[in-house]
């Protein structure tokens, strides 16, 4: 974690670990993961939301949302909704690092 100034905090991933630097690749192997975690970085958003601006199934975004939590990338928090309990989702780094070097 890097200090930018007093208001702003810059989340940084180091991975250096081989398994570590392997669970990372997997889950930004997929574009629509990518597209997913950028989508995010903006704005926390929720599952339908993400469906609907990748024209994806919920089902689908559910199970690229996994590999994302799986991976430690993406970070939920829940909100009363209109019909429940709503899930939003928002990056845990604003910077990730794969250090493929010794």
């Amino acid at each position: 974690m890097r200090l930018l100034n007093s208001n702003r905090v810059l989340m940084e991933l180091i991975v250096t670990d081989p398994e570590g630097i392997y669970r990372t690749s997997y889950a930004l192997a997929s574009m629509t993961r990518i597209n997913i975690v950028k989508m995010v970085s903006l704005r926390p958003m929720s599952v339908t939301e993400i469906s609907e601006a990748l024209r994806l199934t919920k089902g689908n975004v559910s199970n690229q949302i996994a590999s994302l939590e799986e991976a430690g990338l993406l970070q939920a928090s829940f909100e009363n909704g209109v019909k429940g309990v709503r899930k939003l989702l928002k990056n845990r780094y604003e910077k990730i690092v794969l250090v493929l070097t010794e």
